[in-house]
């Protein structure tokens, strides 16, 4: 399963919104049609909501599950067990109804800052839920942050040719330099 692409939803008062139909599609054409309509909604760490199918879901939990057994076996670190307590507190199984609509819990909403509208974004093989403006900020902050770590990586590098006096060479750091 690939997703890919966001589309803007609306939310209505019940707290429901229609899956978009290209990412619709894409789980009706690589899983069997009740699993298809069987979505895990999860809250993730960045603000928004995680959408797994369920059989995904399952699967990832049993390596959640397994890592966090070995991680911390006796459940004592505080941060592990906050993290278990709001994806697996919060999460909700969701069967589509017949129009193709996914109930969003008061819970989740909240969690995501969800009131009205809604991005679904697919970033392969899952998808999110965003509150739009979150989404936008963001999305924007995240690239102008790469960008300019980017060009911080570029004048580094820059830097260590003109030293080396080649542009296809460098010096590890540490060498002495010729």
């Amino acid at each position: 399963m690939n997703f890919g692409g966001r589309e803007r939803m609306s939310v209505d008062g019940k707290g429901r919104t229609s899956v978009p139909a290209r990412f619709r599609e894409v789980l009706e054409s690589t899983l069997p049609a009740k699993d298809a309509r069987e979505l895990v909604m999860v809250p993730w760490g960045e603000g928004c909501i995680r959408v797994f199918t369920a059989a995904d879901w399952r699967r990832r939990r049993e390596v959640f599950d397994a890592d966090f057994a070995v991680t911390d076996i006796f459940g004592l670190d505080e941060d592990e067990s906050d993290i278990r307590r709001t994806i697996y507190g919060l999460a909700a199984e969701v069967s589509l109804d017949g129009q193709g609509r996914a109930l969003l819990s008061r819970d989740l909403r909240e969690w995501a800052g969800i009131d009205g509208d809604a991005y679904w974004v697919g970033i392969g093989p899952v998808l999110e839920i965003w509150d739009p403006d979150t989404f936008n900020a963001r999305i924007t902050a995240n690239i102008a942050e790469k960008f300019k770590r980017a060009r911080e990586r570029r004048a580094r590098a820059a830097s260590t040719a003109s030293d080396t006096g080649s542009a296809g060479t460098s010096v590890p750091p540490g060498a002495p330099h010729e």
